[in-house]
């Protein structure tokens, strides 16, 4: 299945994907005293060939690093360890399940790592990611414990269950018939992509509720939105923004791949530990989302 480039859809900036959000800055001025937007790469890179370019620079440098603070829980993925999770799933959805370039996914998952891995797996795979705030129906869905409840809407079409334990761990309590457990699925594949995809700028790469956004609508939106924060490459955001949900998935997962930059994820955090984190973490910018 062949995708058709995107045409006359408007710049991803008019989406206000931030809208209605308060959002707290922090910036270390490490004595540039010049605006951080002199700073950011030209919008010509894509998600995926972002990845590819730290990768090739920096594999051992910390990508995504996650903090669950009522559990303890700290996670940190290296470039070359989320490339290979990347992947992992990616050849999940595109060599088992037979997805093609064109159809789409719905990512329900909290603020959490694997929701990283997953976007950008998708996109490798050359899959459309459908927002969470969209009605459109999507070929396979992704979501978390929570979807397991008594009374919770089942989703339609496959769909991949994330338990969201430490380590990744599986489901330890059965799934609904037909459910993939992410991590019985995902861990024993290669780590290296086994159907590769050409993904070009005019592709849709998000639909939002009643919008498509393509590829290089997407970067041109994440360095906009780095620019504005103080992002710079090899800068570290510190946020609890969610990678899946429209409200975060450009400040805190598009905009620091496409600047070369890391992100550190929190939740459950208040005030004061959300201060130790940045100060541990070393983080020069913070993001913090309060509806």
């Amino acid at each position: 299945m062949r995708r058709k480039a995107s045409t006359g859809i408007s710049s991803l900036a008019t989406l206000h994907w931030l809208r209605g959000l308060t959002a707290h800055c922090t910036l270390v001025d490490r004595g540039a005293g010049r605006a951080y937007a002199d700073d950011m790469p030209q919008p010509a890179t894509l998600v995926t060939t972002a990845l590819a370019n730290a990768l090739a620079i920096a594999p051992g440098s910390p990508l995504v690093t996650y903090y669950d603070a009522s559990s303890g829980e700290r996670i940190e993925l290296s470039v070359k360890t989320f490339e290979n999770w990347m992947s992992k799933i990616a050849n999940l959805l595109s060599d088992d399940l037979g997805l093609e370039a064109g159809q789409s996914i719905k990512v329900a998952l909290p603020t959490h790592w694997q929701s990283t891995v997953t976007v950008v797996a998708a996109w490798a795979a050359g899959l459309r990611v459908i927002a969470t705030d969209a009605s459109v129906a999507a070929d396979v869905t992704v979501v978390g414990p929570t979807a397991l409840a008594n009374g919770a809407e089942r989703p339609a079409g496959i769909v991949i269950a994330c338990s969201l334990r430490p380590l990744g761990g599986a489901f330890v309590e059965p799934l609904p018939a037909g459910w993939l457990d992410f991590a019985r699925e995902v861990t024993g594949q290669p780590d290296i992509m086994l159907v590769q995809q050409y993904i070009s700028g005019g592709d849709i790469a998000v639909e939002l509720a009643g919008r498509s956004v393509t590829h290089a609508e997407l970067t041109q939106e994440a360095l906009d939105t780095a620019a504005r924060l103080g992002l710079r490459p090899g800068g570290r955001l510190i946020t609890n923004a969610n990678p899946a949900d429209p409200t975060g998935l450009v400040s805190a997962l598009v905009a620091p791949l496409v600047t070369g930059s890391s992100v550190v994820l929190v939740v459950g955090a208040g005030a004061a530990a959300r201060t130790r984190i940045a100060a541990q973490e070393h983080s020069d910018c913070a993001l913090w989302l309060d509806r």
